[in-house]
């Protein structure tokens, strides 16, 4: 089967399209068929060696953390999936998606929704699992707070918007103009043109702060906050100083 390698971190000119074995799952293990892998910007970290969960001992090195497929074989501990079950997945770092045939643990594995097609559904984990972590598991978001999403046109911040939504809380929004409609059409209450508009100058204090923008747009953040909030992000770490203040 084809895959698409990398032997040595770089650009994206180490990556090959190469011959390799069709793996076979394991006990608690599936066989996907791929039908789209999505990009994510920590392909490309991973590809550069600045991600530390894969290092030269794990190369040649296949990308890629999410797929869309069908169940083509299954393991022999497997029994919530069939063969020909149409799926998608978030795969951990020792399977890369960028193949035609993956393996993943079945737990990491979940049907695929009617509602999107094969490329739709391969967008989803990587960045759902993101917006849902920054939120709730990190964030502590609760039915009745305040939160600000940066970002929320992107590939993250338009699943925070939603997820946000559907737990109860008010949600505002940081995008551009030609993105406020579809801020708007996921339910945020309060959508501001970044490049038109000073968020802090609008934006009543919150619960939580989303930063998937950081740098100034983090640093502006802190004066939207409550105290006792929290603001996560997903690029830089909160300066301390200024959390405590």
């Amino acid at each position: 089967m084809q895959a698409v390698r990398i032997h040595r971190f770089g650009g994206p000119e180490v990556m090959a399209i190469e011959e390799i074995d069709r793996p076979t799952p394991a006990a608690n293990e599936v066989l996907i068929k791929v039908f789209a892998a999505s990009v994510n910007p920590v392909d490309a970290k991973m590809r550069e060696g600045k991600y530390p969960v894969v290092t030269e001992k794990d190369l040649p090195y296949v990308l890629g953390r999410d797929v869309s497929g069908e169940i083509a074989a299954t393991g022999s501990d497997v029994a919530s999936f069939l063969i020909g079950d149409n799926v998608f997945a978030f795969l951990s770092p020792e399977h890369g998606g960028y193949e035609e045939f993956v393996l993943a643990r079945a737990d990491e594995v979940a049907a695929k929704p009617q509602s999107l097609d094969a490329v739709g559904a391969a967008a989803v984990p990587l960045a759902g699992i993101t917006a849902w972590q920054g939120l709730f598991d990190h964030g502590g978001l609760q039915s009745g707070q305040r939160v600000l999403i940066h970002g929320g046109a992107g590939g993250v911040g338009h699943f925070a918007i939603q997820f946000a939504k559907a737990k109860g809380a008010w949600v505002a929004t940081t995008v551009s103009s030609s993105d406020k409609d579809f801020a708007t059409d996921l339910g945020a209450d309060q959508v501001i043109d970044y490049k038109a508009e000073k968020f802090e100058e609008l934006v009543k204090p919150v619960d939580l702060v989303l930063d998937l923008i950081g740098g100034e747009t983090q640093e502006r953040s802190f004066g939207v906050v409550k105290p006792g909030g929290a603001l996560i992000s997903t690029l830089q770490e909160p300066d301390k100083a200024r959390a405590k203040n």
